[in-house]
């Protein structure tokens, strides 16, 4: 009975594609979603819409063959019924009904085996309209029924009621299509009933009058359903290509291979990016386990998968290194067990990734950054650290410090370049002079240091410094000529007595003063008979604990200054002390003893507190900082206090910078850690000072997330004599700002220093160039006359 409606439908498939609304998820079955769904169905020009509609359409074309039958059979059956009598036009009307179920027939054999991808909303209406001219030719035949025997009457009521029962639900998928030819059914045998006059059939007209809506409520639940399967599919089709594009692309282009086997070990689903990362033909995969396949390259790699393998557990960053063709290749893997619905194992699945040039990035940043770039011998960052763990294990040792004694007379005849030359001639030798476990440094200019491991105190370090000093004073040629240079050295012992890495710095750097003052080419071990140096430092702990109190310190400000605008953009807080007696006091010298005598706690939030006040006063705009020692951070309360220090002058926490050393993490990296992220939490700023003369900053880069790398003097003072030092600044700043952090070189003190940072992509600089510490009023008024200044810069154009 609806042949002809899907027929004339599928003729009318829409072929344009237009823009539309993405279809919502399904919701519950209400009249609003009813009504959402029809006006969508309908009134949507989409392409989704539209393939919903060729959908719908199908769901009615694949019955018409049925449909057909069922119309003809029907018809003739009404014409059975009145057999002997048949009133006058049913002949007509049969002929009609026929006419209609082959026309419909003859398309849909027409279109057979085709399925429509999309149909218009002028497919749908005409189907509507064909429904409606459908019923409303069998609603034709209820004109004879007021005039049937009541056996007729009874026949016809059946196959009317089975007609609508199953025409409605034969047309659920085209809801308007469905309700036109259900409300002609049930207008026409209501009327037939009525005009039949009987009072019983009144009943029946009601009960029918139930029936109908209570039917067309069933298609339209049954489409409702229908549509939200349709989307669901559609949805899951569209995550389906989405994914499926999107593993072509990783497979294509990205550094990472997917890799997955079953129990066989053999992977299923070789590709090209896995046998480039394995350097192994395709071929070989499903021959051999890929656990074999990685023994060929490294058996110590394949027992290291195969471990994990056999724990049975998903892990990540499984790091293996194989002795490929190419060179050795650096993997890393994440795999996840699979599982059959009962949870045995089935297989294995991941992903592969080359991490070779990470691996040795990350070996030579670590490389440039324990070592001096000179010399190839440690820095003063690797030594702190070997001394803080000699220190913390117990072991005996000694402590040499050593320092060239004309080396600046070689510097000013024969100029930087055979300086450097003579550097690493000294190298050569004090190496030569060492035992297999001694540690060498170079702390930087002609200072080296040398720790002794295992050594008796007094006696083995006298020996090595003797003949550290004879192998010194042989003259080395430079330049066709022999240089006579000579060194003094400077002993503090491990025996126990020292307190921590600084004390025993301090001490070995008095005992070398000591040598040096003492006529040079002499070594002095350290003692606490030493004499004005350790008085001095006993005089600068009781006067700082004076000054603190009485308020002698001062905090004096150098600015930060923004390399391409030229302006001032936040100021470095740098505490002064002018002693009564031993006048103006370096922090260099009164810091260290402020830690080692407990005082920096003191100290520190006396620099905080008055750096906060002068940023929420005459500083305001400007972001200021503030150097933290490791001891502050170790503090419980330090994060409170810093917390009070902003609340008490109103300052954004954004406004403070908080500067620390690498040398905070090596006692307690995880309790600094914790500090630091609590601080980043408040808003302050963090910035790594001094960065670049350890490896730690490495490691502790990835763990927390720094605002400012500060690159240490040191590299600047070399900028424009070494490549390798600008090679350096520049990998620290290509660094610094791929990971979102700014960067500030410090110790800028010429022009060309700054035209070479400026190359390497740093951002802003501090150093006499711009501004030596000042005062807070000359501070303030070199802010004020900053826009009459002429920028620098200009003269590097």
């Amino acid at each position: 009975m609806t042949g002809v409606l899907v027929a004339s439908a599928a003729c009318r498939v829409a072929p344009k594609l237009r823009r539309t609304r993405a279809m919502t998820s399904p919701r519950p079955f209400t009249p609003r979603s009813v009504r959402d769904g029809m006006a969508a169905l309908y009134g949507a020009a989409g392409a989704e819409a539209a393939r919903l509609r060729g959908a719908q359409l199908n769901a009615v074309v694949r019955l018409t063959p049925f449909t057909m039958v069922a119309n003809v059979g029907s018809a003739s059956v009404v014409l059975w019924v009145f057999r002997g009598a048949v009133p006058p036009g049913m002949w007509l009307w049969w002929l009609v009904i026929l006419a209609m179920s082959g026309l419909a027939t003859f398309r849909w054999w027409r279109m057979r085996g085709q399925v429509l991808e999309r149909a218009s909303r002028r497919a749908l209406h005409h189907a509507t309209l064909q429904a409606a001219l459908l019923s409303g030719a069998w609603a034709f035949m209820l004109i004879w029924f007021p005039a049937a025997s009541t056996p007729q009457q009874l026949a016809l009521a059946t196959l009317v009621t089975g007609m609508l029962g199953a025409g409605t639900f034969v047309l659920a998928s085209l809801p308007w299509a469905c309700m036109a030819y259900a409300a002609i059914y049930m207008f026409a045998s209501t009327s037939a009933l009525w005009l039949a006059g009987d009072p019983l059939y009144a009943g029946v007209a009601v009960l029918l009058m139930l029936y109908t809506p209570t039917v067309v409520l069933g298609a339209l639940f049954s489409w409702h359903k229908g549509t939200a399967q349709f989307h669901a599919e559609a949805q899951a089709v569209q995550r389906e290509r989405l994914l499926a594009v999107l593993l072509q692309d990783f497979e294509q282009h990205a550094g990472e291979a997917l890799w997955e086997f079953g129990r066989d070990g053999c992977i299923s689903h070789p590709s090209s990016r896995l046998a480039e990362l394995l350097e192994t033909a395709e071929t070989e995969f499903r021959a051999q386990p890929l656990v074999s396949l990685i023994a060929r390259r490294s058996p110590a790699a394949a027992v290291a998968l195969q471990r994990a393998l056999d724990a049975g557990r998903p892990f990540r960053d499984l790091q293996l290194t194989l002795d490929c063709p190419s060179g050795p290749r650096h993997l890393k893997l994440n795999g996840k067990c699979l599982l059959d619905e009962e949870g045995r194992l089935q297989g294995w699945r991941g992903v592969m990734a080359d991490a070779t040039d990470s691996v040795e990035g990350e070996r030579r940043l670590r490389e440039l950054a324990s070592t001096d770039s000179l010399t190839g011998l440690a820095n003063r960052l690797t030594l702190r650290q070997a001394l803080s763990e000699q220190l913390r294990e117990g072991r005996r040792g000694a402590l040499l410090s050593i320092d060239l004694d004309r080396f600046k007379a070689v510097n000013d005849s024969l100029g930087h370049s055979a300086g450097d030359e003579l550097l690493k001639l000294v190298a050569e030798r004090l190496r030569a002079c060492l035992r297999p476990g001694d540690l060498i440094a170079r702390l930087g200019g002609d200072e080296f240091a040398v720790l002794m491991g295992h050594a008796e105190p007094g006696p083995d370090a006298g020996a090595l410094a003797e003949r550290l000093i004879k192998a010194l004073a042989r003259p080395f040629e430079l330049q066709e000529r022999h240089q006579q240079v000579g060194a003094s050295v400077g002993v503090a012992l491990l025996d126990g007595s020292v307190a921590g890495v600084d004390e025993l710095l301090v001490q070995a750097d008095t005992a070398l003063y000591d040598a040096k003052a003492a006529g040079r080419g002499r070594h002095t071990v350290y003692s606490d008979a030493l004499g004005e140096r350790s008085r001095r430092r006993l005089d600068i702990e009781h006067g700082l604990r004076h000054a603190i109190a009485q308020g002698e310190l001062a905090l004096h400000w150098q600015p930060k200054v923004h390399i391409r605008d030229w302006q001032i953009v936040g100021a470095e807080a740098l505490m002064r002390w002018q002693h009564p007696t031993l006048g103006p006091i370096s922090p260099l010298e009164f810091i260290p003893v402020a830690e080692q005598c407990g005082l920096i706690g003191a100290l520190g939030q006396l620099g905080l507190r008055e750096a906060c006040r002068a940023a929420a006063g005459p500083l305001a705009g400007l972001r200021v900082s503030v150097n933290v020692s490791a001891l502050q951070l170790k503090e419980e309360r330090f994060v409170d206090s810093v917390r009070e220090a902003l609340a008490s002058c109103a300052l954004p926490a954004t406004m403070l910078e908080l500067e620390i050393t690498e040398s905070v993490f090596i006692d307690n990296a995880q309790g600094a850690l914790s500090q630091l992220h609590a601080l980043h939490a408040l808003g302050v700023q963090i910035a790594l000072d001094d960065f670049g003369t350890g490896y730690s900053s490495l490691a502790y880069l990835r763990r927390f997330p720094f605002d400012t790398l500060k690159i240490d003097r040191a590299f600047v003072n070399e900028v424009l004599l070494r490549e390798d030092a600008r090679i350096i600044v520049r990998t620290i700043a290509q660094m610094a700002t791929a990971l979102g952090m700014s960067t500030v070189c410090e110790g800028v003190e010429s022009a060309q220093q700054l035209a070479a940072v400026s190359q390497a992509g740093c951002e802003q600089i501090q150093g006499y160039l711009v501004s030596k510490p000042r005062t807070l009023a000359e501070f303030v008024q070199l802010r004020q006359d900053w826009h009459r200044l002429p920028p620098i810069t200009a003269q590097l154009h």
